[in-house]
């Protein structure tokens, strides 16, 4: 789907007529959130206008190369400054939400403001909160969103390699390079235009992916050993204990993709992880098929996402929380895969 119109018209005319605009996006920003956000506040600043990206808590190490980095401001680190800033804006840019209670501790001061909104996002049923909402959760990422954005706006001449890595690394890291259903023609030739203007897919597969402290590994080691497979549903629970998490020193970023380490098994349709976060237990979710997460999550775990990547939160205690997972039923229909979990010949 391309850009609706009216969004463009939309966007276009509150741009006009605001200079000062927050970029921001969801806690505990991933790689789709720090690229469209830094690639947006640089597109901005091309146009002229005073673009400063907030975002609500600390990210990733592995994503602080990203062009633009050093002048985030982090909301938990800084909440004066970024609330000073707040008070001079005319425009908030949303990215990869769409709904404001994601903003986590930002939520408050951003319901506060009475300045017009943008939100640029791929997620299910969105909250309408904003005066212009671009939604497509048939895109592989909001990176690629913008993206096209940035060609509807008629802004082709700014992609650069800064930006164009950026949105590279977000659309990389929420199809998982490649491999997700979300991956669609349109997110390839959104690649090769952005190869051409001088991305180095090695370069940022090696900065987001070669940078794991041994930490990483180590709790990798243990959810590993945690797992808990469920052959007859073709499914998998990877879990960190408390315990787990006082032994092994844990920085924001060292569980991201464990997930997907579910899904590697043969046979294996469904994966969850989950460990204990703030007092709840956080939970990460990916399918295969026909198994709709997205649903899974709303239903039984505060949360929600796409169809085949979800997250959610669960109150009750982590092995309980692990139990009720192994005792779902996810919705959707399973493809038919082989009971036998060994590798083929």
């Amino acid at each position: 789907m391309s850009v609706p119109p009216s969004f463009l018209s939309q966007a276009q005319h509150l741009l006009s007529s605001a200079q000062k605009i927050v970029v921001t996006n969801h806690l505990n920003p991933d790689g789709d959130a720090m690229g469209s956000a830094l690639a947006a506040a640089a597109l901005l600043r091309h146009q002229g206008k005073e673009a400063t990206v907030i975002v609500p808590n600390r990210y990733a190490a592995n994503l602080h190369w990203i062009k633009g980095n050093e002048e985030v401001i982090r909301f938990e680190e800084s909440p004066e400054k970024a609330r000073a800033i707040l008070r001079e804006a005319q425009l908030t840019l949303h990215l990869d939400y769409n709904a404001l209670y994601r903003s986590g501790p930002l939520e408050e001061d951003l319901q506060k403001l009475e300045v017009p909104r943008i939100v640029i996002d791929h997620h299910r049923q969105p909250e309408h909160f904003a005066e212009a909402l671009y939604s497509d959760h048939e895109m592989s990422s909001t990176c690629e969103m913008v993206y096209h954005w940035a060609l509807a706006m008629g802004w082709e001449r700014y992609l650069d390699r800064d930006i164009g890595e950026a949105l590279y690394a977000g659309i990389a890291t929420d199809t998982g390079n490649f491999r997700f259903s979300s991956t669609r023609p349109k997110t390839h030739q959104a690649v090769a235009h952005l190869l051409t203007v001088g991305v180095r897919p090695h370069v940022v597969a090696s900065r987001i992916y070669d940078s794991n402290r041994p930490e990483r590994f180590k709790l990798l080691g243990r959810a590993l050993d945690n797992m808990r497979l469920l052959e007859n549903r073709h499914a998998v629970i990877l879990y960190l204990s408390e315990k787990d998490l006082m032994e092994i020193p844990f920085e924001k970023g060292d569980t991201e993709g464990f997930v997907n380490y579910g899904l590697s098994l043969a046979g294996i349709e469904l994966s969850a992880f989950c460990y204990p976060w703030e007092g709840r237990v956080k939970m990460s979710f990916r399918s295969k098929s026909d198994f709709d997460v997205n649903q899974f999550a709303r239903q039984n775990f505060q949360g929600g996402g796409h169809f085949n990547a979800a997250g959610g939160i669960s109150d009750l205690s982590l092995d309980e929380t692990v139990e009720k997972a192994a005792g779902l039923d996810a919705p959707g229909t399973i493809h038919a895969v082989p009971t036998d979990l060994t590798a083929p010949n």
